[in-house]
């Protein structure tokens, strides 16, 4: 973790479990679609939670794809957040003399 911290380059004191809280919270925010948000079982699900009671019990379907397409959406926001989409940016040219 030593290591890690210095190569992020926050001052601050975080865990990898402050990784898994802004995953958790991240997923939130994300929309599959226009209409549709990813769930709540999904998004516990991603981070390996056990969904209790009769539903753990019952529900043995891994939900694999849609934790694939959460994780494939949460690796899009963080690619939009560490290199930006540069739609509105016109290239300039160097005036020719």
């Amino acid at each position: 973790m030593k290591r890690l911290r210095g190569l992020s380059g926050i001052a601050e004191r975080w865990t990898l479990h402050d990784l898994r809280r802004t995953v958790r919270s991240g997923l939130s925010g994300l929309r599959v679609d226009a209409s549709d948000r990813i769930g709540s079982d999904i998004a516990e699900r991603v981070l390996g939670h056990v969904v209790g009671g009769v539903r753990g019990i019952y529900g043995r379907y891994e939900y694999l794809d849609e934790k694939r397409e959460a994780l494939d959406l949460w690796a899009k926001r963080l690619r939009d957040i560490v290199e930006p989409p540069l739609e509105n940016v016109i290239e300039l040219r160097a005036a020719a003399f």
